[in-house]
């Protein structure tokens, strides 16, 4: 009974209130900000996203059906091993040497400007092979594609992850590089549909230009990066971008958004200038310091290290896959 009267006179243990915000004010995003399902914009960028990686895996899927497709008297001699080895290597080489000097571009000209041009590019080869009559020229094509591959590879998920809420940030990222794998399975379907016909590799080759046309279309509608924007000293059209990003009703997220922004690109600016302050004044050493941490940048914070083995360690066969099937 005593242990009762106990418990009747013990106070009750309040509960502890719940914070009422738990993110910081310091935090990239607030939660009221993000938005809760896809808007027209989000979907732009997806569709942007999926035609990218479609890009990528019809022109390098492609050449298998093309190799096996070309007849004798379709070029200015029948291909030789020599022939396909350079058709179907170029676009590879050409794609790294184009992947690092487009992250330069990307820096200096913008996101959007570059893949544009890679748009155009695509546009360029896929004709280019379509209306060649020499093997000379169908290298050429594909070294052009190449070109285009190597710089979409690297500056596409570089856009999109600079342009998106981070609530739908990783899904568009994710979806360009799966939708690689669907524009290979594509050109293998049109390469089985077009084999049979007469002069069908001109038409596999030259539909690759469609995607490429569209995405252009697309990308005039959509902006540059807020990002590239502050680091251009365009801070005004970057917000614009961010209110459009993150809708809500008060403009506080893309405010904020735009302030961080502002710290990061200031602490990088700072870091450079620490590395070229304490290095030794010998001829040689600034030089290299300064290569190593341009290349630091363009492998880390530009996701080359993504695209580089992509294109000198993916998988060969598959580009000879239609013609190892013949024997």
């Amino acid at each position: 009974m005593a242990g009762d009267d106990f418990a009747a006179q013990a106070p009750l243990m309040e509960e502890p209130e719940s914070p009422r915000n738990s993110i910081d004010d310091h935090s990239f995003i607030s939660e009221e900000g993000q938005p809760t399902s896809p808007s027209a914009f989000i979907w732009a960028l997806s569709v942007a996203a999926g035609i990218s990686g479609i890009l990528f895996g019809y022109d390098t899927g492609v050449i298998s059906s093309t190799l096996v497709s070309i007849g004798p008297a379709d070029l200015s001699h029948p291909l030789s091993t020599l022939d396909k080895s350079l058709i179907t290597s170029s676009t590879s080489l050409f794609a790294l040497i184009a992947s690092p000097l487009a992250g330069i571009l990307a820096d200096r000209c913008g996101r959007k400007y570059v893949v544009l041009v890679a748009d155009v590019l695509f546009v360029v080869g896929a004709l280019w092979q379509a209306f060649t009559a020499s093997v000379t020229g169908l290298v050429m094509g594909r070294s052009i594609i190449g070109l285009a591959v190597g710089g979409a590879s690297l500056v596409v998920p570089l856009y999109i992850s600079e342009l998106s809420p981070s609530a739908f940030r990783g899904m568009l990222v994710t979806l360009s590089i799966l939708f690689i794998t669907g524009g290979q399975v594509v050109a293998y379907i049109l390469g089985y549909i077009l084999a049979q016909e007469a002069h069908g590799w001109r038409w596999m080759v030259g539909l690759g230009a469609m995607p490429a046309v569209f995405q252009f279309g697309l990308l005039l509608m959509l902006p540059e990066t807020p990002r590239w924007l502050v680091k251009a000293g365009h801070e005004n059209a970057a917000r614009e971008v961010l209110m459009k990003v993150y809708v809500s009703d008060t403009n506080t997220t893309a405010e904020r958004v735009l302030q961080d922004i502002k710290r990061e690109i200031s602490e990088e600016e700072s870091t450079s200038k620490l590395i070229h302050t304490t290095v030794p004044a010998d001829d040689l050493w600034p030089w290299l310091t300064q290569f190593q941490h341009r290349m630091t940048e363009l492998l880390v914070c530009n996701n080359s290290a993504d695209s580089i083995p992509s294109c000198i360690s993916r998988p060969r066969f598959s580009l000879y896959l239609d013609s190892l099937l013949q024997y």
